[in-house]
């Protein structure tokens, strides 16, 4: 067998959040999360929807780490992924080559692959919108990539600006995408519900009228603003 190559390095067993756990996340909103997190564990703006509508995004990360606009260790995570999985891509911001497809989002879904998330760019978005899998990127090429270097897999990565581990908390929906860190999960996940049930009676007093949030001159004058009538 012929010697490993430094750098290049595939872990097949993770350790996840638990299902029933991450199940709590979905239909939770991004911004919301992101909110509870102090605006920290979001994706860079440039990570959007690929296609509109598209499905919410919620699922346990798989980590994929290869030089940017090359897809061999991306495919390999598809082969790895169980039902559920998002597949992380760290991309580098690369602007040349896709680092995914069409036929990896039809293998993807196929295999119960809950969505994608990269720092790079991705093509074929008609198949990609037939397969129903949400996949998120910084922006769409019609150019392939290569599938010859060596990288990693679930190993930790930086994508997007953030670091994401394996078996983290991937959400994401039409606002962008965030990651919610496996041991902080239960945490996080009762602060977004109290955040989403204040929104909820902000909500309620806009629609009988009444203004809300930090807009008396009361408010302002604590926040050092000169009020004059």
């Amino acid at each position: 067998m012929a010697a490993s190559k430094p750098g290049f390095v595939v872990v097949k067993s993770i350790e996840r959040a638990d299902a029933s756990l991450v199940e709590q996340f979905r239909g939770l909103a991004a911004a919301n999360i992101s909110d509870v997190q102090g605006k920290q564990n979001t994706f860079d703006a440039r990570i959007k929807p690929i296609y509109s509508p598209m499905p919410p995004l919620c699922g346990t990360a798989i980590t994929v780490k290869a030089r940017p606009g090359d897809n061999l260790m991306a495919t390999k995570a598809i082969h790895m992924a169980q039902p559920g999985d998002v597949i992380v891509i760290a991309g580098g911001f690369d602007m040349n080559l896709s680092v995914w497809g069409g036929v990896m989002s039809a293998m993807a879904r196929a295999r119960g692959v809950a969505g994608v998330v990269t720092d790079g760019l991705v093509r074929d978005v008609a198949e990609t919108r037939a397969s129903g899998l949400p996949v998120f990127s910084i922006g769409l090429t019609p150019t392939g990539p290569t599938k010859e270097s060596a990288g990693q897999i679930n190993v930790p990565i930086a994508c997007g600006g953030v670091i994401v581990n394996p078996g983290d908390i991937i959400v994401g929906d039409e606002d962008g995408v965030v990651v919610v860190r496996k041991d902080e999960a239960q945490d996080v996940l009762q602060r977004t519900r109290d955040r989403s049930e204040v929104e909820r009676v902000w909500f309620e007093q806009i629609a009988r009228g009444e203004t809300i949030l930090e807009d008396s001159d009361n408010d302002l004058r604590a926040r050092g603003a000169l009020i004059i009538d």
